[in-house]
């Protein structure tokens, strides 16, 4: 059985002793695939509610925006490899999202027969609205957490996320 690691000197969190909080701990308390899909299960909802109160399909048009306006462009073939989405279903994104010109595709002066998609001005005005509907649920979500339990929950997850080369979808 490996050894935990000492807890922060900051927080009082120990490793060793896992919350008895609701059936999800009840269920698999030491299986962490579950607790992080229950987990990422719960927060998509959430998203996905939010996003359909702003006149999006769902959560997946709000991380195609999202992602558009981190970095503009990039072609549509580029962005779907980033997102782990096949080219068809992002075509339909797209569609979806330029009906309601929310995002424009253009030609890519470098290769005529890519398509280059951007925000609009309204799209970006929609994204700042999700942005702020979003921080809500999150609140929401993570209200049982004291902010430093929040701050490390965040530090963890990143470093997680950041420390694996793109494996699967994150739509």
């Amino acid at each position: 059985m490996p050894v935990p690691s000492r807890p922060s000197a900051k927080l009082s969190v120990d490793p060793t002793v896992t919350p008895a909080v609701g059936r999800a701990a009840e269920a698999q308390p030491a299986d962490l695939t579950w607790l992080l899909n229950r987990a990422a299960a719960r927060m998509r909802g959430e998203l996905d509610t939010v996003a359909r109160l702003h006149g999006l399909a769902g959560v997946r048009d709000w991380i195609v925006l999202t992602a558009l306006g981190v970095e503009g462009g990039r072609t549509q073939l580029q962005l779907g490899r980033e997102l782990g989405v096949d080219k068809t279903t992002l075509t339909s994104l797209l569609d979806r999202l330029e009906d309601d010109e929310l995002v424009v595709r253009r030609l890519d002066p470098r290769d005529r027969r890519a398509r280059i998609p951007e925000v609009t001005e309204a799209g970006r005005r929609l994204q700042t609205r999700i942005a702020a509907a979003r921080d809500e649920a999150e609140a929401r979500l993570l209200a049982a957490f004291s902010p430093d339990e929040q701050r490390l929950l965040r530090a963890l997850l990143t470093r997680l996320a950041d420390s694996t080369a793109a494996s699967g979808p994150c739509l």
